[in-house]
């Protein structure tokens, strides 16, 4: 039986944990709907646990590393090391996947748990199996809702789209750059037949931005992609 649990991932720049007050909010919302308990670490202290874990896998200083928060439901807090990019912070990357659209519906709660992380990579088999790097969600209605669990936007012209969705660090970042960009963002939902009419597609994880260079076969530009990642601003 899979364990069930609520995640987060902490992006670290330069050796300093970005936004953990965002992502103990999203925790404590999702474990208060779901567990029936709070969880406040203090935003200050956890960075402090975060930034000493780094320091203990010896992450390099000049390039950003990732540390993953998993909660329980009787309380249990986990950090576990995620790994280091090849970026100084928030980063446009320079990998351009293919994707595919997937048929599925999140498993009983859009929070951040264990099982909607499973349902995200068994899509990502179906992707891999028909040639494609990324899974794209496609809900029962035929909206188009994320990329590999990741927030999804898609760009028509000047015109930013994106389906409602669960709040999350991601999502917040990419909107506030997308707006300091001086693009027009429009929170409304588009599907499978839209694609024809869209320039770009690109997902927001704690990476960065990935731009998809195809969907459903479709050819995708990462022009206004690009200027997204650039004004997530400094790190």
């Amino acid at each position: 039986m899979t364990e069930l649990y609520l995640y987060q991932t902490v992006h670290l720049a330069r050796g300093r944990a970005r936004n953990v007050a965002g992502h103990i909010a999203v925790l404590d919302a999702a474990s208060h709907d779901l567990f029936g308990r709070r969880y406040a670490p203090g935003a200050e202290r956890l960075a402090a646990r975060i930034e000493a874990l780094a320091a203990a896998e010896r992450y390099p200083a000049g390039v950003s590393g990732f540390v993953r928060i998993e909660l329980l439901p009787d309380g249990t807090e986990r950090l576990l090391p995620a790994g280091v990019s090849l970026y100084d912070g928030y980063a446009f990357r320079s990998l351009t996947p293919e994707a595919v659209t997937v048929d599925y519906d999140l498993p009983l709660s859009a929070a951040p748990t264990s099982a909607r992380e499973a349902a995200a990579q068994l899509a990502r088999f179906e992707a891999e199996l028909a040639g494609a790097e990324v899974a794209v969600r496609c809900d029962s209605a035929g909206i188009l809702r994320s990329a590999d669990d990741a927030p999804l936007f898609g760009i028509g012209g000047h015109t930013v789209l994106t389906a409602p969705g669960p709040a999350s660090v991601e999502r917040e970042l990419a909107v506030r750059a997308i707006l300091a960009a001086g693009l027009e963002l429009r929170e409304e939902p588009f599907g499978r037949a839209d694609l024809p009419y869209l320039d770009e597609l690109f997902f927001a994880d704690h990476r960065g931005i990935t731009s998809l260079s195809r969907c459903d076969g479709r050819p995708l530009m990462t022009l206004v992609a690009e200027r997204v990642a650039e004004a997530m601003g400094p790190v």
